[in-house]
């Protein structure tokens, strides 16, 4: 079976469609084809059922990440480090960065975090009303990157301004818009740049002094431009996932009060919570790969350079693997979400993400216990791409009985 004759799916993760009925559209890949080529954005191929996602993540010889992870490509960086890297180029600058992102380092790093989290909060009860997903959401995860990077966090705004336009614009023709987008991927790399310059002349005890200064395990330094795409990658990982997963657990905990109350009372089983959440809501929607060779996959034929997007949120939902797999379940005992990856491009975040979403609850919980989201006034992104994102949750201090 060729693209001439292979299942079809219109499927255009980028569309405001996509974006109203995703879990819908998702539910129908699964059952109807799940591995089906769609013609958008030149065409590419649509992987959606469990089996067939899980192992095109492993088998890294055949489906590669070279071309970058994205249908089209990002606008930010050009080679995505260590995202666009296979074996066993990917392992040298896996094992570089790993000891930054370890479960010990988060851990050591979670008084700051705290501490970090518990202002934001304490303002926004101050305040009385609010919108968690500018307010919170979007804050903690790139604060914490460039805190990391040892990068003053008075420039939050600017740097995640324009990572959240990049983002939310990756499908987009409009002429205008690409002209802002490629105004801020040069600001950006002019920012970093002086970072860069900056460590290597003052450097200091941060991420980014160690990527300025330390050479790889084979004796290489890291190039500017390496180090801008690293950058890149790590602020935008951050940014559309945690902050997408936390917005969808507030507007989740909301529509259901029991599991609320129960998380509150039961503070310890927040982790669970949270993996159920990126399980079902999947903030990381898809993954792009690109063929190597010609290959049958799926009941059908594949050909090399052909690209394939691995739509995470329906290999989550997929029945065949989750029992009830629509019901975020707090006492689920299957294992296998696809949310954080898999293979050897699992997230490098990982531990960041649930140390912060966790104490984003918690303190949230020890703060604001009685706040409110406005189911009425929640805003999802009309266009979801490879990410499941709001853009508004409003929120305030006193729940509405």
């Amino acid at each position: 079976m060729t693209t001439r004759d292979a299942p079809r799916s219109d499927f255009d993760h980028h569309s405001s469609t996509f974006a109203a009925r995703a879990f819908e559209i998702s539910d129908t890949l699964l059952a109807e084809c799940p591995v089906s080529w769609s013609e958008h954005y030149g065409g590419f191929w649509v992987v959606a059922d469990y089996d067939h996602v899980t192992e095109a993540f492993r088998d890294h010889e055949s489906f590669s990440s070279a071309k970058g992870a994205s249908v089209p490509d990002l606008s930010f960086g050009s080679t995505h480090l260590p995202t666009t890297l296979d074996p066993p180029e990917h392992h040298v600058f896996r094992k570089y960065l790993n000891p930054w992102f370890t479960l010990e380092a988060m851990r050591k790093r979670e008084p700051q975090m705290r501490e970090l989290i518990r202002e934001l909060i304490e303002g926004l009860a101050a305040k009385g009303t609010w919108d968690f997903v500018p307010d919170l959401a979007d804050i903690m995860p790139g604060t914490m990157i460039l805190v990391m990077l040892g990068m003053s966090t008075d420039r939050r705004d600017e740097f995640l301004g324009a990572m959240e336009r990049g983002m939310s614009n990756q499908g987009t023709t409009d002429p205008g818009v690409l002209a802002q987008m490629a105004e801020d991927k040069r600001w950006l790399q002019e920012q970093l740049l002086g970072e860069i310059a900056d460590r290597r002349k003052n450097p200091s005890d941060d991420l980014m002094s160690y990527l300025a200064n330390e050479p790889l395990s084979d004796g290489r330094q890291i190039s500017d431009s390496q180090i801008i795409d690293i950058v890149m990658v790590l602020l935008l990982a951050g940014f559309h996932t945690t902050s997408g997963a936390l917005a969808a657990l507030l507007v989740h905990l909301e529509q259901h009060p029991d599991q609320r109350r129960h998380l509150q009372q039961n503070p310890d089983m927040l982790p669970t919570a949270i993996e159920e959440i990126v399980r079902v809501y999947s903030p990381a929607t898809a993954m792009a790969r690109t063929l190597t060779k010609d290959m049958e996959y799926g009941g059908v034929q594949m050909a090399k350079g052909d690209r394939a997007l691995m739509v995470i949120m329906a290999a989550n939902r997929d029945p065949e693997h989750f029992t009830d797999p629509a019901e975020v379940d707090l006492q689920r005992s299957e294992r296998g979400s696809v949310a954080f990856g898999w293979g050897v491009h699992r997230c490098l975040g990982i531990h960041l993400a649930r140390v912060l979403l966790r104490l984003q609850m918690e303190l949230l919980f020890e703060i604001i216990p009685d706040y409110h989201v406005d189911l009425a006034a929640v805003r999802l992104s009309t266009t979801l791409g490879i990410g499941y994102v709001h853009t508004s949750v409003p929120g305030h201090a006193h729940a509405v009985v």
